[in-house]
């Protein structure tokens, strides 16, 4: 496609929510969600390099993975989400990286798991709010 040469109608679609089509199981509401090499949705998980975090279900979807049907999961991409982590909260962590342990648990260990967001607010000792804006793709 050529360079334009006249103004032009972008489409905008506000990216609030965005759907992904998933892979076979469940992905629950209020989880990290990652895509995987297949190019799908899957509950996000530790220890993988190559899965590209997208955000937070919006809903709980379960792909039974008989049929040859896309089954389309909305995710949440702006925000802050509160999840838990195995290490204790302090104040200090406020601003801080945090990566999937799993679908619903923070780390900061960064060696092959996916980037989440950054540390907002501690809300107990075992639960972080972090905003995702700026880390999904």
């Amino acid at each position: 496609m050529a360079a334009s040469t006249a103004p032009r109608e972008a489409l905008e679609k506000p990216g609030q929510i965005q759907y992904y089509n998933m892979g076979t199981g469940t992905i629950n509401k209020g989880t990290m969600v990652s895509l995987r090499t297949d190019g799908l949705a899957y509950p996000a998980r530790s220890g993988t390099a190559t899965d590209i975090f997208v955000g937070v279900a919006y809903e709980t979807v379960t792909n039974p993975g008989s049929g040859s049907s896309p089954v389309p999961i909305r995710i949440l991409k702006t925000g802050s989400y509160v999840f838990g982590t195995a290490a204790a909260t302090a104040q200090t962590q406020i601003g801080q990286m945090f990566y999937a342990a799993d679908d619903q648990t923070v780390t900061t260990t960064a060696a092959n798991n996916q980037f989440v967001g950054y540390a907002c607010e501690i809300v107990d000792s075992t639960d972080l709010r972090i905003r995702i804006n700026r880390a999904v793709n």
